[in-house]
């Protein structure tokens, strides 16, 4: 099974993610893992940007917008990702739970892929952001924002989709509303109603 998770910045998508993780007893794959193993798989010089989340030349992303969706761009994230699915036979482990880099559209042909996107109350983002990063509410403010405009943005850079669209996932889940322990109940509900 792979379970992606999109997120909001500052919606306690990592704590979240990990948990879930933890209790099917999967690979967490988060930015700095999916960057560190693409190395190791020999992936990453050609997919640079999109590991790093690169910001998108606005020249080039005006260019995309004009192409159709059989555009070589929009293979990228299930190439870049490829070697995930590597990975998993070679752990055994039942799985994994990709944090970000377009997961949801990367393995959208997977019958055992569920996709989640987080998200949570901009006062409840900015403040975790606050708490965790020790910075101001303005900077924290700025950095909610700069950070979803990036995501926005890489997201529809490589998938021709939009970042959050409810279309585009399994489940939608507000984390102010629900709380941390009430997204993995509502998390490990699907799962079980899935299989």
């Amino acid at each position: 099974m792979i379970i992606t998770i999109a997120r909001k910045c500052g919606c306690d998508g990592d704590v979240i993610g990990r948990a879930v993780a933890e209790k099917y007893n999967m690979t967490f794959l988060d930015k700095e893992v999916i960057s560190q193993k693409a190395k190791e798989y020999g992936c990453y010089d050609e997919y640079e940007e999109f590991y790093g989340e690169t910001p998108v030349n606005s020249l080039l992303y005006s260019i995309v917008m004009e192409t159709d969706e059989d555009s070589v761009l929009y293979k990228t994230p299930e190439k870049a990702l490829s070697f995930i699915k590597k990975l998993d036979e070679e752990n055994k482990n039942g799985g994994c739970v990709i944090q970000g880099r377009c997961g949801n559209y990367a393995f959208k042909d997977n019958d055992d892929m569920i996709s989640i996107f987080l998200t949570a109350d901009e006062a409840d983002c900015i403040e975790n952001v606050k708490k965790k990063h020790g910075v101001s509410e303005r900077k924290a403010k700025a950095i909610v924002r700069e950070t979803n405009d990036r995501r926005k943005t890489y997201h529809k850079y490589y998938t021709g989709q939009d970042w959050g669209h409810a279309d585009n996932y399994d489940l939608c889940l507000n984390v102010s509303r629900l709380g941390v322990d009430g997204v993995l109940e509502m998390i490990a509900s699907f799962i079980q109603n899935k299989k």
